[in-house]
């Protein structure tokens, strides 16, 4: 097998259980699944299936308590520290529900913060920070503080600030889910077109609509995979908002 036909994500029976001494609580129970470069996957279930403990196993978030997740052919539990802090930062995108933004600081400032953690020369910090965000068509707000936004616009900046270190996947959870419907198809919008110049995306979701957006849909409940199938007829958000 080609480098290029090995997955840059292989998780084998991988389990996550919460123990707090008296208590012990499976989140994630024997999943076993490869994602390649390039695709766009989406995880959906209801609340409680453990999608999200899942995406923070596969971002390096948080570890697991059994079974093997490999990313770019090496084991995480081979990763130092520092090495998941390198590869978190660089080849890692995330996009959270709740922004995760500072709210009295600008557009622009929001979206260079991850680049003073980077092995990006400095002298190359404010055209990064610039196209990131002409990407989400924010460059009229770029000095405005975030915390004046409108909730898609904040979510704009948050996808603009994932994309600062170009990297390989980006991790995407419940990006629509505080947004109203044109908001979130414009989030859509530019999901899927960052996916259509390269980028992986997993996208964590319970909106049966939305994970259509993706070409292929993983569904978790209780833990467990019950579904892992290509999307037939998939949907496309298209606001005509990016080019």
């Amino acid at each position: 097998m080609s480098k290029e036909n090995h997955p840059l994500i292989l998780v084998k029976d991988l389990s996550k259980i919460y123990d707090n001494g008296e208590v012990s609580t499976p989140a994630v129970q024997g999943v076993s699944f490869a994602i390649r470069k390039g695709e766009f996957v989406a995880i959906i279930g209801a609340s409680g299936s453990g999608k999200s403990t899942l995406l923070h196993i596969l971002g390096f978030l948080d570890k697991q308590s059994s079974g093997d997740y490999f990313f770019e052919e090496k084991a995480m539990t081979d990763y130092s520290e520092e090495d998941l802090a390198l590869i978190r930062n660089e080849k890692m995108g995330f996009i959270f529900q709740s922004f995760n933004l500072l709210k009295k600081t600008t557009v622009f400032d929001n979206v260079r913060l991850p680049l003073i953690y980077s092995r990006i020369k400095e002298s190359q910090w404010n055209q990064l920070t610039v196209e990131a965000i002409e990407k989400v068509g924010l460059a009229h707000r770029q000095n405005y503080e975030t915390a004046k936004l409108s909730g898609g616009e904040r979510q704009r900046v948050a996808i603009a600030r994932a994309l600062i270190n170009q990297p390989q996947i980006i991790f995407a959870d419940e990006p629509t889910g505080n947004l109203d419907s044109h908001s979130g198809r414009i989030i859509m919008d530019i999901i899927q077109k960052l996916h259509e110049d390269g980028h992986t995306v997993v996208l964590i979701t319970h909106e049966k609509y939305t994970s259509e957006m993706a070409e292929r849909i993983i569904e978790l409940k209780d833990g467990q995979i019950v579904s892992d199938s290509r999307v037939s007829q998939r949907r496309f958000a298209r606001q005509g908002f990016i080019k």
